[in-house]
């Protein structure tokens, strides 16, 4: 009976990828807007500024350019009278409830109108995979909720890493500096002059001066964990990503065995002893031939922005101490939780082409993977990524379970804009 439920879930979560998603590709060789930071977490903004079009429709419309202008005055103002005051001036960056409204109710005016952002949405949106929460919502709705998301984003970093309001995970994702202090309310104000009123304009899109603002906040604060390896296709995943193409995987029980991080809580040592401990029980797996390639998972999370990237540093583990040739070794260098973990797999899984409909297994210490298969670990990736990255299946023994990726890991998160 056990084994019917596993497979009618298997069944249930594979038949969320279409062709589209098994042929994805996570194209980072160049930026789309110069900047790989707001790529990965505002694909729909880097959308509009590079489709001539619609930029084009979205900077002559009446009511975005009035919010373009407004905005623009506002933060000039405010640039003269909130003197050191960083919430003040900040608040003219972050768009207000009627602002937001006015944004939605003039999309959903051209999305009925105007063939362009119609096609765009269908085309560019869809295709792209990056809304793959959104995918059963009409073309309409994707683009509110999409540009929502987006504002949320904004609106998180500026919160964040300008004001100095607490992350969720406040010990890895601070702000670096006392925000109360003088060098640090100088700095936001000057660098805000400086986009303001020194550099050149380009786009006059309604939402480029809050961008370009929440960009440089993460810029000032070192934040540029998501950038950081790319593009991985050609740098340490490269000859992994040939080699896949050779396996018969079909040859193997499982398609990868991934391994789960677990940082160091100081900034000598490159990986913590349970760390290295994962990496035995994951390599115990690979050597039982249960799978062709091993997965490993961690960004710089530990300790506060940490200087060693733990998949990079478990992929030298494992081959330097274990001799697994770097061709079976895939990394993930961003994930900064759990959730973040299965999900980026899932990710890598879809972009190289791996057998969806083929199990995978993830190994962790008994006490992390206890977590991973309860009930509690689904309920948090439900209420911080808003769906489930992967369908949770059998367990094989204490620091084992099997488990299958989902088509929304794809979805973009720009609320935790480090691992979005």
């Amino acid at each position: 009976m056990r084994k019917i439920i596993y497979l009618l879930l298997a069944l249930i979560y594979i038949s969320g990828f279409s062709q589209k998603e098994k042929g994805f590709e996570l194209d980072y060789s160049t930026s789309k807007s110069g900047s790989l930071i707001q790529d990965k977490n505002f694909y729909l903004l880097t959308a509009i500024q590079n489709d001539k079009a619609v930029n084009q429709l979205l900077q002559k419309n009446s009511v975005f350019k009035t919010i373009f202008k407004n905005k623009q005055q506002e933060i000039g103002s405010k640039l003269t009278s909130c003197k050191d005051s960083i919430s003040c001036l900040i608040s003219g960056y972050q768009f207000e409830e009627k602002e937001l409204k006015n944004i939605d109710g003039e999309f959903q005016i051209l999305m009925k109108d105007e063939k362009v952002l119609q096609d765009f949405v269908k085309n560019n949106l869809r295709s792209s995979g990056k809304y793959e929460n959104f995918k059963n919502s009409t073309d309409t709705e994707l683009l509110l909720k999409a540009w929502q998301l987006c504002a949320q984003g904004m609106d998180r970093i500026m919160k964040v890493y300008g004001l100095g309001e607490a992350p969720q995970y406040a010990k890895m994702d601070s702000v670096s500096y006392d925000v109360r202090s003088k060098f640090y309310k100088g700095s936001v104000i000057m660098w805000s002059d400086f986009l303001h009123n020194k550099k050149p304009k380009g786009n006059m899109l309604f939402f480029q001066e809050s961008l370009e603002f929440s960009l440089s906040l993460l810029y000032m604060n070192h934040r540029d964990e998501v950038a950081r390896y790319e593009p991985l296709e050609e740098k340490e995943n490269k000859k992994t990503i040939a080699h896949i193409k050779k396996i018969d995987f079909d040859a193997f029980e499982y398609a990868s065995v991934l391994i789960l991080g677990n940082g160091p809580e100081n900034y000598q040592d490159r990986l913590s002893a349970i760390g290295k401990l994962n990496l035995q029980l994951g390599v115990l797996e690979y050597e039982a031939k249960k799978a062709p390639l091993i997965i490993v998972s961690g960004g710089h999370a530990h300790p506060f922005r940490a200087t060693f990237c733990e998949a990079i540093e478990m992929k030298k583990e494992l081959m330097n101490v274990h001799h697994i040739p770097e061709e079976n070794i895939l990394i993930d260098p961003f994930a900064r939780h759990t959730t973040t973990n299965l999900r980026n797999a899932a990710r890598l899984m879809i972009a190289y082409q791996m057998p969806l409909d083929k199990k995978s297994i993830v190994v962790t210490n008994s006490n992390h993977s206890n977590y991973v298969g309860n009930a509690n670990f689904n309920s948090r990736c439900m209420e911080e990524l808003g769906y489930l990255p992967a369908v949770i299946l059998k367990r094989l023994n204490s620091t084992a379970i099997e488990f299958l990726p989902n088509a929304e890991s794809l979805h973009q998160n720009p609320i935790d804009p480090l691992d979005p």
